[in-house]
């Protein structure tokens, strides 16, 4: 299937109050989170490469040693195997999509409970 509606896609608990929807192609997977004010990510790595787009809200993301606060609109991308983590700094909770390759089932979020 190649259309998919948010709505119909089932959330899976993660740590935190965290939400997570997925959609899975056949290389590559996508993640939809939504993260509640002040949660927080702790530090993991994984084989996956990521690229994420913060949607709503704003995320300090610790990548690799570096900190740097996200903002709606921004973008960032952590390498295979990096150190990284994440808590939300913003009052409004935030809204981010997370692209994996290979594919990263839900189930292999480190986080998820």
């Amino acid at each position: 299937m190649a259309f998919y509606e948010l709505s119909d896609l089932g959330d899976t608990p993660l740590i935190n109050g965290i939400t997570l929807k997925a959609i899975y192609g056949e290389n590559l997977s996508a993640s939809f989170l939504e993260l509640p004010s002040f949660s927080r990510v702790p530090p993991h790595h994984h084989s996956n490469e990521q690229i994420g787009i913060v949607l709503q809200g704003e995320i300090e993301y610790t990548i690799g040693g570096e900190t740097q606060v996200c903002h709606e609109g921004m973008a960032f991308v952590i390498p295979p195997n990096v150190c990284h983590s994440l808590v939300v700094v913003s009052e409004r909770p935030a809204k981010l999509v997370d692209v994996f390759t290979p594919i990263r089932k839900a189930s292999e979020h480190v986080y998820a409970s």
